[in-house]
């Protein structure tokens, strides 16, 4: 055993959301290694210090332990490692441990080590993949696209995650652990039969968003408060992937470090997708978001709603806010549905619709002709004395619901329509993204006829 980094780490209440880089060298022939975070005192009263590291090989990424508490450890070897971080061999040369100060509430005093293991974690126990296959869908299937696994934060394994998804009746699943992707792989071996998306939660001081469909890890260590996320999602968009603004109206600092969205060149309104549903619906973040969706609408900007159940175990709750899309066993059409908005939330699947507009057929998340539209619904388990709340022009019209049915509705719409499904208690069950409009186009008679006036 050798130690390659011994430093001191020092922090004061300024050094707050700082990136703190202590480079070392691995030698030739390395087996192992551990790197060793150690800090006090653990916070101030109820406010927690939270610190923790990444760390990167000639290679790149070789993983983040994103955890609470005051005592980090990560050990690296050619079969296995710690969760959070990346097997494989070690490349000898530079090597990078970089500290993250989330949050700094007090003076803090530690230790940071590296040093080199004859011999390194063994590979993970390969337990059998879940026997149990996913519900079989109808034309709808329900999914989530916001979880986490010990390979950042939660309380329960990979396997237990996949587990419960399969309980609660989940299709598709996007592993969306904080700063890492160490996990994907071994989701995908234990539950082949959940159609997957390469995710990930960039957990940064000033705001938190999942980024889907994106095979490789992100760097989020240039970003500020000014500046970077509008190009980040940019490139993401451009790379095919989803970039989502989560939880934006959460608790921030210092309850939830980073938690609520404070970036200030991408807000909200130029945003793609804005999650409006995080966890069980009861919430006034949720509520607070839902508002604010309403308003971008509104103001006529066209902003996907999503929900995920950002569960960190035990178990899924029934109040969980899930997506519903078109069935398909494609992870590219799921992604394209995703990034269209071809989606409803919900607690589960429980609608079907069709919706005719003087262009033809209309999904979900499409641009259609503004006149009168004909939606065709059904819906299906709902609690007792649920109501339909339809949305057109920002208008509200409430319909009471049974259990089960179907029924017709003829809606006359110039800028866009969607529903809501509402308990009796007015908690929200189900979420529809919009069908916007756009005016009808003019014939050039009609041209003519109103240049005249």
């Amino acid at each position: 055993m050798a130690e390659l980094l011994r430093s001191a780490l020092r922090l004061h209440l300024h050094d707050f959301k700082r990136h703190l880089r202590l480079p070392f060298v691995v030698p030739d022939e390395t087996a192992a290694l551990r790197v060793t975070l150690t800090f006090g005192p653990p916070g101030v009263g109820e406010i927690a210090n939270m610190i923790n590291f990444s760390l990167f090989s000639p290679d790149g990424f070789r993983g983040a332990g994103h955890r609470h508490g005051s005592r980090h450890e990560a050990l690296i070897g050619n079969d296995g490692a710690t969760p959070g971080f990346v097997p494989g061999p070690l490349t000898p040369g530079d090597w990078e441990v970089v500290i993250h100060t989330h949050m700094v509430a007090s003076m803090v005093g530690g230790e940071v080590v590296v040093e080199t293991l004859e011999a390194g974690p063994d590979a993970a126990m390969l337990t059998e993949p879940l026997e149990s296959p996913a519900t079989v869908p109808g034309a709808w299937m329900m999914g989530d696209l916001h979880c986490h696994s010990d390979h950042s934060d939660a309380r329960w394994t990979v396997r237990e995650l996949a587990e419960a998804a399969t309980a609660r009746g989940l299709n598709f699943l996007a592993l969306t652990d904080h700063n890492t992707t160490s996990g994907r792989a071994e989701l995908s071996r234990l539950a082949p039969k959940l159609l997957q998306l390469p995710g990930l939660e960039l957990t940064t001081f000033y705001g938190h968003a999942t980024v889907l469909g994106i095979d490789g890890y992100l760097d989020w260590t240039p970003l500020d408060a000014l500046h970077g996320p509008r190009e980040l999602s940019q490139q993401v968009a451009a790379d095919g992937g989803l970039f989502t603004i989560a939880h934006p109206f959460s608790d921030g600092d210092p309850v939830c470090t980073g938690c609520a969205w404070t970036y200030f060149d991408l807000r909200p309104a130029g945003a793609s997708h804005l999650e409006v549903w995080n966890g069980a619906w009861n919430q006034p973040q949720n509520v607070q978001a839902l508002e604010h969706w309403y308003g971008l609408l509104a103001a006529g900007l066209r902003v996907i709603a999503t929900a995920g159940s950002d569960v960190h175990g035990p178990e899924y709750l029934p109040g969980d806010g899930l997506t519903c899309t078109p069935t398909t066993q494609d992870t590219r059409t799921l992604l394209s549905q995703l990034r269209a908005g071809n989606t409803y939330l919900a607690r589960a699947a429980c609608l079907d619709m069709e919706i005719q507009t003087p262009g033809g057929a209309a999904m979900l998340g499409s641009v259609q002709p503004a006149g009168r539209w004909t939606v065709d619904l059904k819906w299906q388990s709902l609690p007792s004395g649920s109501e339909l709340r339809l949305m057109v022009d920002g208008e509200r019209r409430i319909e009471p619901l049974s259990e089960a049915g179907s029924q017709t509705f003829e809606l006359d719409v110039e800028r866009w329509f969607n529903l809501e499904l509402r308990l009796p208690d007015g908690e929200l069950y189900a979420l529809t993204n919009p069908v916007w409009a756009t005016p009808p186009r003019l014939e050039p008679a009609d041209l003519r006829l109103t240049s005249i006036r």
